[in-house]
């Protein structure tokens, strides 16, 4: 049931459907949205008038019971542990694209597969084996979430630590839990540092929903930058490092209030970014990455320049070379690894860069176990930044649909990631990737065991696999008029009393929905 109601009668609990102006004509984030503290009522009556309240989706005393219909309406993610929520049933459609394969480091005959063959070759590279689906045992019968993803993350057993769920006494969520840092944790991290760097522990210190809204003016500002950036190269000028030095000093900013943010409007605007915002992305992750591991803000700087820079010589490539779909031959390969070159060649021209931002460029195709380019070099001969640059660099790749390959879903990336550990990249490092941008990262899909779809929009620091996600489907794939958001780390359960979790990972783009049909970022 809808009702208009005034914004100095709005109380927590309140589900709101709709205002009395467009949605693009203020802050809110999220088409629809459940009132979960005072705050958001004030931002709501500085914003309206009125406002549109479902009561069939609203919480506690502001819940009312709609008119019985044959299947019951959705409501509100519960804000409670255990509490019920309305029974769905698993669908029997099936995706418009096959879930793509994981892409372990051999082949089913032990052969190593060329990771660089995977990242640049697309089709042409050899197939490897079929990925295992999340949520499924080999005979089809469902398994509790974090039983099937805790084994297909094995290796990394320190990274799915169980806390308190905790409890809540009212509608409103406590805040997001952030767990104290055990000894061995913090040792773990401060090893992978270089000597004279004190590791500092950062906390989140605004939510995501109050810091998208900065994060925002820093992607498109940082675009706008890096399409200049792109201009004026071509055109013969020098690289202005001022500005760039600038906009990825704003992204530390927003990465160190709360990195969510940013890594969500990245996802939301790849589409929309230039040609060259795969560095964008890049260096969001890199500078998230920076943190986790605990470098100090100018550090964090460098590593944004790193991913802000690091394909810049492709400027030099021909557009051809770039777009092609399919393999590339030997000589074409040949060729496009010379972008590392090309842009150690423009960086020189250009005064002031730290040396460990030059490192972190010219070796961020290098790989641990010297199958890398162009120099080959083996383990700790690549730079900190450089062997960071390359984990970054790749999931960033491969969750983005290329000319010659298409995207596999975040989770497939992070199990790409997990067993290329020790191979190519540096386990422990690894590890603190998956840590920093999250199993689930922000703004991806994903799948629950009810079949609906939904969005990953915020990170539970203490249990990596229950986020709080937002529904955007029904479980036949069809997208709901109000998406409802709901916090796994509650435990919720279908009105059966079946527990909900995630089921898997999904690409982008997966049943044709699009993220930005359901934010406004």
């Amino acid at each position: 049931m809808e009702t208009k109601v005034p914004t100095t009668d709005l109380r927590v609990g309140m589900f709101v459907a709709d205002l009395d102006r467009p949605w693009v004509d203020t802050p809110f984030l999220l088409q629809g949205f459940l009132v979960e503290d005072d705050e958001q009522i004030r931002e709501l009556q500085q914003h309206c008038m009125w406002v549109i309240v479902d009561r069939a989706r609203s919480l506690g005393d502001e819940y009312e019971a709609p008119a019985a219909i044959e299947h019951p309406p959705r409501f509100a993610a519960p804000q409670q542990p255990a509490t019920a929520r309305p029974q769905v049933e698993t669908s029997s459609a099936k995706p418009s694209e096959p879930a793509p394969p994981r892409p372990p480091p051999r082949d089913d005959a032990g052969r190593v597969v060329n990771l660089e063959d995977i990242l640049t070759q697309g089709a042409g590279a050899k197939r490897l084996p079929g990925a295992i689906v999340p949520g499924m045992t080999q005979e089809g019968d469902e398994e509790s979430g974090e039983g099937v993803i805790g084994r297909v993350f094995g290796r990394m057993k320190g990274l799915f630590k169980r806390g308190a769920s905790g409890s809540a006494e009212n509608a409103a969520p406590p805040p997001p839990p952030q767990p104290e840092e055990s000894p061995q944790e913090l040792a773990a991290r401060a090893a992978l540092l270089p000597p004279g760097i004190v590791v500092q522990t950062y906390r989140d210190s605004v939510p995501v929903e109050v810091e998208v809204v900065k994060a925002r003016e820093v992607i498109q500002k940082t675009d706008e930058v890096l399409d200049k950036l792109v201009i004026d190269i071509r055109g013969g000028h020098l690289l202005e490092i001022e500005e760039v030095e600038e906009v990825v000093n704003d992204m530390v900013e927003s990465i160190v209030r709360n990195p969510d943010a940013l890594m969500w409007v990245a996802r939301l605007r790849e589409q929309d970014i230039t040609t060259y915002g795969h560095s964008l992305q890049v260096a969001v992750y890199l500078t998230a990455f920076g943190r986790q591991l605990g470098f100090p803000k100018p550090q964090l700087s460098m590593l944004g320049q790193v991913g802000l820079l690091l394909d810049i010589g492709k400027i030099k490539l021909p557009r051809d070379l770039l777009e092609k779909e399919g393999k590339l031959s030997p000589e074409e390969f040949t060729l496009a690894k010379q972008h590392v070159q090309f842009g150690l060649d423009i960086l020189a021209s250009t005064p002031n860069f730290h040396p460990e931002v030059i490192e972190g460029i010219a070796h961020h195709h290098e790989r641990i176990n010297g199958s890398g380019y162009p120099e080959g070099l083996l383990g700790t001969e690549i730079s900190l930044f450089g062997r960071m640059a390359g984990i970054a660099d790749c999931f960033a790749a491969i969750t983005k649909r290329r000319p010659y390959a298409e995207a596999v879903s975040s989770y497939e990336a992070m199990r790409s990631l997990s067993g290329w550990a020790g191979d190519y990249f540096q386990e422990a490092l690894v590890q603190q990737f998956i840590s920093s941008v999250g199993v689930f990262p922000v703004g991806s899909l994903i799948e629950l065991n009810t079949g609906e779809v939904a969005i990953v929009v915020a990170h539970n620091k203490v249990r990596r696999l229950k986020p709080r996600v937002l529904v955007v489907t029904g479980p036949d794939k069809t997208p709901v008029g109000f998406p409802s958001l709901l916090d796994l780390l509650y435990d919720p359960k279908t009105g059966d009393e079946k527990p909900i979790f995630i089921r898997r990972g999904l690409a982008a783009g997966a049943f044709g929905l699009d993220l930005k049909d359901f934010y406004l970022a």
